[in-house]
């Protein structure tokens, strides 16, 4: 079972799945985190659950304390975001001991925070040739509310090249002065074949949206929102934007240039994804293989009372194929495009 916000973008990845979608709930919003409480409490009521895993935000406060103190296994897995502390959403859930909690950066890791690999640990960037004249460029700003990110617009309206091509995804930056589509929010299937058809890709530096360009074969141009600028509730995509280029997996946008020489660099680049064993397919105590595959193979149980329990569960090095085998079903919460 899935449980997140009801978004295009969320029911475009979802579809066909098992999805209970729940009331949104805004940045740092306690009454709202609140309310999700009882949701939470009806969803874990409503069947036969082993293990809730959630990358945040507000509603993994809500899901993972509740769901280890009804005997399910709780886990956390910090976002690629945070790459030097926890979130706000990750010191509220250290403070439970029975949730599980892990971090995708080894610099950060310690006894509480289990270091579980990166997904971007798979990732690495070729060279396509000498690449084609920028003629389709797509643009996506994110649509977390309510922050606006009038400084990309205003940079890329200055640097797409003549004749060109463009699609806008603007979120919550309403404009009306702007060359080509724009669209509010676009579903996730169409955003991946816009990225696809793409000579350039340029986003925000958001997790979901780095993700879905490396996935579609696109390198990022990243445009990283700033808390100074009142365009997102901290600097966390800075240090993001940072780890990115580190790799070598993204391009940065220089917002005050209106020079468009970044665009025909990315044209020539695509991402490959290695088929090898990383660390990133696999917890040190609970591994995680990822893929349809496992995802299918969960047998749904008879419904039961939740067991309550008073001390942290014990079960390490429990695999989610033996877990599989066993008949047992999780609750995923969270959404990747928030970032």
């Amino acid at each position: 079972m899935w449980v997140t916000f009801d978004t295009p973008q969320a029911r475009s990845m979802l579809a066909g799945h098992n999805v209970r979608f729940i009331s949104p709930v805004g940045t740092r919003d306690a009454q709202g985190t609140l309310r999700t409480l009882l949701t939470a409490y009806r969803i874990l009521r409503s069947g036969s659950f082993d293990y809730v895993v959630s990358t945040g935000a507000a509603v993994a406060v809500s899901f993972l304390p509740l769901a280890s103190a009804m005997g399910v296994r709780a886990l956390y897995v910090e976002s690629l975001t945070r790459t030097h502390a926890a979130s706000t959403t990750g010191r509220i859930l250290g403070l439970f001991p029975a949730v599980r909690t892990y971090t995708q950066y080894e610099r950060w890791a310690n006894d509480r925070w289990k270091y579980a690999g990166s997904v971007l640990d798979n990732w690495e960037v070729r060279s396509r040739g000498d690449g084609t004249p920028v003629r389709n460029v797509l643009i996506s700003l994110g649509t977390i509310q309510p922050y606006r990110f009038d400084r990309a617009v205003d940079a890329m309206k200055a640097m797409l090249p003549d004749d060109c091509s463009v699609t806008w995804q603007l979120g919550a930056t309403s404009r009306h002065d702007l060359p080509g589509a724009a669209h509010r929010e676009l579903p996730w299937s169409e955003m991946g074949q816009l990225i696809r058809e793409a000579d350039a890709f340029v986003c925000h530096a958001g997790v979901g949206s780095v993700l879905q360009a490396l996935d579609n074969g696109a390198v990022p141009v990243l445009a990283v929102r700033s808390a100074h600028n009142r365009e997102h509730v901290d600097d966390h995509q800075e240090y993001f934007a940072r780890e990115i280029l580190s790799r070598g997996l993204g391009r940065a946008l220089d917002l005050s240039d209106s020079g468009n020489a970044v665009l025909d660099e990315v044209a020539r680049l695509e991402p490959h994804k290695s088929t090898g064993e990383s660390a990133a397919t696999a917890f040190p105590t609970v591994p995680v293989l990822p893929g349809p595959d496992l995802l299918r193979s969960f047998r749904a149980r008879g419904p039961r009372r939740p067991r309550i329990v008073t001390q942290e569960p014990q079960r390490d090095g429990v695999s989610l194929d033996s877990m599989a085998a066993g008949g047992a079903k999780s609750v995923a919460g969270g959404d990747r495009s928030d970032g």
